[in-house]
């Protein structure tokens, strides 16, 4: 099995390296993230730029059967639909789709934003571009209802469960409080879900056998071919972008926090999952739904 972790953010030494040249700093993070897959025997992964995208770019350039990225898109882009077709046009280069931020702050700014129409051009673009579109809307599970009815023909896949994880946010009470928000998107066909941070919701240590209920009846509810893992390693060790971002609530312990190989063995030695679902679930779903050709298919 040739596993795909469906999302990282940058990786980057920490310390101070702004007199380095851009691709002396890209060749480096490259090389750490290599790292970081080979000590987990992770094959690929996608990586979700903190801001611009030039190191992904790099490195969907320089080892194409080893990572692909996602950049942000907003509806702030001066021609949106042009955007979205640029973005169509870089596929072969590792684009895989675009992110859509709109649960992010949390103070729901960016909600109210939404609520005004002014995503709906964005919406719009991936549907008739057929982009695929991730969306982060954690808190608001419903609005992503709204999206999937309204653009039916948009492959939307939901970050993070669309749940509330620590670190950078608190867990509702129970964790899964929401989770029957989720398991109603799966009567949207084009809707799939990123499954990430399950092991941050957990309150035993690994295996986390409190959340494998959860984990089944999501697989129940969208069957493992609808489902794409990911690690998001970088955000629960604080560290998102080259350029150096900490949440002080990373740095210490805190309930949920757990390392990269915790994450990615939750799942491969699952014993509520089949072997066939740990197949699409670990790297399946993301060749099969964003189309990457990670060196298992021919070219």
């Amino acid at each position: 099995m040739r596993i795909i972790d469906a999302q990282i953010h940058d990786v980057g030494p920490w310390f101070d390296w702004t007199s380095e040249r851009p691709e002396v700093q890209h060749r480096i993070a490259t090389e750490l993230a290599i790292a970081y897959l080979d000590a987990v025997g992770v094959h690929g992964l996608i990586l979700f730029p903190g801001g611009e995208d030039t190191f992904a770019s790099f490195a969907a350039e320089a080892l194409p059967d080893r990572f692909a990225f996602v950049p942000h898109i907003t509806p702030d882009e001066a021609d949106v639909d042009a955007a979205v077709r640029a973005a169509k046009d870089r596929h072969g280069k590792g684009l895989l789709g675009l992110r859509a931020i709109v649960g992010w702050p949390l103070d729901g700014s960016e909600m109210r934003r939404y609520e005004t129409g002014a995503w709906d051009p964005v919406f719009a673009a991936c549907e008739r571009h057929q982009v695929p579109l991730f969306l982060f809307i954690t808190g608001w599970l419903t609005q992503a209802a709204h999206v999937a009815a309204r653009f039916p023909k948009l492959t939307l896949i939901v970050d993070h469960l669309g749940l509330r994880q620590p670190p950078l946010d608190d867990a509702e009470d129970p964790p899964f409080k929401s989770l029957p928000q989720l398991l109603d998107l799966a009567k949207f066909p084009k809707v799939y879900v990123k499954l990430c941070g399950l092991p941050g919701l957990s309150r035993e240590q690994f295996p986390y056998k409190d959340t494998a209920p959860h984990l089944r009846a999501i697989v129940d509810a969208f069957g493992a071919e609808r489902l794409m893992w990911a690690s998001d390693a970088t955000r629960f060790a604080g560290r998102i972008g080259i350029g150096r971002f900490q949440n002080p609530r990373t740095v210490g312990p805190y309930r949920g926090k757990h390392c990269y190989a915790d994450s990615m063995h939750y799942v491969r030695d699952c014993e509520v999952l089949s072997p066939g679902e740990k197949e699409f679930i670990l790297g399946g779903t993301v060749r099969q739904v964003l189309n990457w050709r990670d060196g298992t298919q021919g070219r």
